[in-house]
């Protein structure tokens, strides 16, 4: 994941653009993953369709809490046995989008992680939830833009983007582990 916030940063200069939301679905057999795959969009992302968003929820005034909303990357990680998905919205994270996904039927019953990073990085915020259900819902890292701002200023010799990237990252890993311990009762 942190190789997606590196290269949106090279890709569009210095400033990030949208607020990104990493969602991971926990205890996704390879069976179940390759079911998905073939009846829903996966194919088109790479080629910028965004139909797997429709597929998964078709009702759109159950997206009310978002403008517009874009994925830009799926995978299936078969070691961990998760599906991943990467969806850019131009603010606020798709929380009713997720809660009404977490219904579809390869969704039911399975953990589902979404770490969204706030287009200015002052804000990233955790969630836990399965079957509709909110598990957890907290800001996980906060910090002012005045500080944000200092990582993107080459006169700041004390701040270095990297250090910033790695806090916010740091911070998602651990709030991911703690949901992993906590709700799939792992070590």
């Amino acid at each position: 994941m942190r190789l997606v916030l590196s290269k949106l940063r090279k890709r569009k200069g210095t400033e990030v653009d949208s607020t990104k939301s990493y969602i991971t679905v926990h205890d996704i057999s390879p069976e179940a993953a390759e079911e998905l795959e073939f009846y829903y969009d996966v194919d088109g992302i790479e080629n910028g369709s965004n139909d797997i968003l429709n597929e998964l929820v078709p009702q759109l005034s159950t997206w009310d809490d978002v403008g517009w909303m874009e994925i830009e990357e799926y995978e299936y990680n078969l070691p961990e046995k998760t599906v991943n998905f990467t969806l850019e919205t131009k603010w606020l994270p798709p929380i009713n989008w997720l809660r009404e996904a977490s219904h579809n039927l390869y969704f039911q019953n399975r953990l589902i992680t979404m770490t969204t990073i706030q287009k200015d990085e002052t804000l990233v915020r955790g969630m836990a939830l399965m079957d509709g259900e909110v598990l957890q819902d907290k800001v996980i890292f906060e910090m002012s833009s005045e500080e944000v701002g200092k990582y993107y200023n080459d006169d700041e010799p004390d701040y270095e983007l990297d250090d910033l990237d790695n806090e916010i990252w740091n911070t998602i890993d651990k709030f991911v582990n703690v949901c992993e311990q906590f709700y799939l009762e792992r070590d």
